[in-house]
């Protein structure tokens, strides 16, 4: 099935999201999951968008 690349994918998306927080401003990082949501949530519309062109 596709269980493997959606785990790959997600947890792309953490060490993405924790990375980008501590790099943004080394004195007082961002929490994980405002960054995580941020990305995630543009990664989610693209996917809506993609699907929705096909059908």
């Amino acid at each position: 099935m596709a269980l493997a690349p959606t785990a790959a994918v997600g947890s792309f998306l953490l060490i993405l999201a924790d990375t980008v927080a501590q790099r943004i401003d080394p004195e007082s990082p961002l929490p994980v999951g405002i960054v995580t949501v941020s990305i995630g949530g543009v990664y989610f519309l693209w996917l809506l968008m993609r699907e929705g062109r096909r059908k």
